[in-house]
């Protein structure tokens, strides 16, 4: 590595952003911010995924949250240069599955992963990924090219990691940018890092960035987001101090989920009278779970109504989609034991 490397790396961990008030969307974004780079790139996305917006159905929920927008508002490009390959990976462990003998060696590469399991759930930083969970994902590549080569064994990570290497390289030769950010997969850092060094190209992993004020309020969010507050009437009392289409919609998501529908509905009829257009997956969210609530009241006419507002947009999350085909068919009702949301 080389500390005035040109190249930044950012690692990207999925949903688990979610459960990391230290590197949740929003510190990504401060990381890229302190980086400054002339271009970004990301191992997550397909050189045309611009193409379809269905791109912010994906895992790497950073990456439409604040990457996207924050590359836009700066006018900084944003290339996918991912390529397939997991999906051989998951068909290759299911091909391994009908011989014992043969599943030995993918025995060991997964053992290399224990330490994530009790690791993941925890509030990780930055330091403590590349420390701590990077190197795992480094050992199970390692065994499993020992094991397999690269194929479909390892979901072609080499192969892949070259691709976006010379991607990379091409960027910044045709662009003569003097810095660049490379957003990468977790399981995708270690191949990736071992081709750039191959070709002797420069990098770094990201500094912590400082903890914005907007970082915490990621942070707050996200708690409701996931609903596992110990104290639910401090929470919801802390989203009623923010004048944020989004808490409302969580707080709305949090009143319903402890049987206050009536409420839950009061709260949401606000917010869809105002500016619900951020975050990127509130519209539809919001709308398709208006709907829902309408329904529970008896609004049958004003229910489909928001159904319709959900399955208009553009684009919109999956479960909100799908819970707003379900309502256009069926009025929505809470069943025993439990409810089908859109969250």
């Amino acid at each position: 590595m080389d500390t005035a490397a040109r190249l930044t790396l950012i690692p990207l961990m999925g949903p688990w952003h979610l459960r990391h008030p230290r590197w949740n969307v929003v510190t990504v974004r401060d990381a890229l911010e302190a980086s400054a780079p002339q271009v970004l790139w990301t191992t997550a996305l397909p050189p045309d995924f611009d193409r379809d917006p269905g791109w912010r159905d994906g895992d790497e929920i950073a990456l439409p949250w604040t990457v996207a927008p924050w590359a836009a508002a700066r006018g900084t490009p944003l290339r996918g240069i991912g390529a397939p390959g997991a999906e051989d990976a998951a068909d290759f462990e299911r091909y391994l599955a009908g011989y014992p003998q043969a599943r030995s060696p993918l025995d060991a590469a997964r053992a290399a992963l224990r330490p994530l399991h009790e690791l993941l759930p925890q509030a990780l930083d930055l330091p403590r990924i590349l420390g701590e969970v990077l190197p795992p994902l480094a050992d199970e590549l390692r065994a499993r090219l020992e094991a397999f080569g690269d194929g479909p064994g390892t979901g072609w990570r080499l192969r892949r990691a070259r691709a976006a290497r010379e991607a990379i390289a091409s960027d910044l030769q045709a662009t003569g940018a003097a810095r660049g950010a490379v957003l990468v997969e977790a399981d995708l850092w270690p191949a990736l890092t071992a081709a750039l060094d191959e070709a002797g190209l420069a990098w770094s992993p990201a500094a912590s960035p400082p903890v914005s004020d907007d970082a915490r309020l990621r942070s707050l969010l996200d708690v409701a987001w996931r609903g596992e507050a110990a104290d639910v009437g401090g929470l919801l009392g802390r989203l009623r101090e923010l004048d944020l289409a989004e808490a409302r919609f969580l707080e709305a998501q949090l009143l319903l989920a402890h049987d206050h529908a009536a409420e839950a509905l009061e709260v949401l009829e606000a917010a869809a009278a105002g500016d619900f257009r951020e975050p990127y997956l509130l519209p539809g969210l919001l709308l398709a779970r208006l709907g829902q609530l309408r329904d529970l009241a008896g609004k049958r006419d004003r229910a489909l109504q928001a159904y319709r507002g959900a399955l208009a947009l553009g684009w919109a999350p999956a479960e909100a989609r799908e819970a707003a085909e379900a309502g256009m068919r069926t009025p929505f009702a809470i069943e025993d034991g439990g409810e089908a949301a859109p969250s």
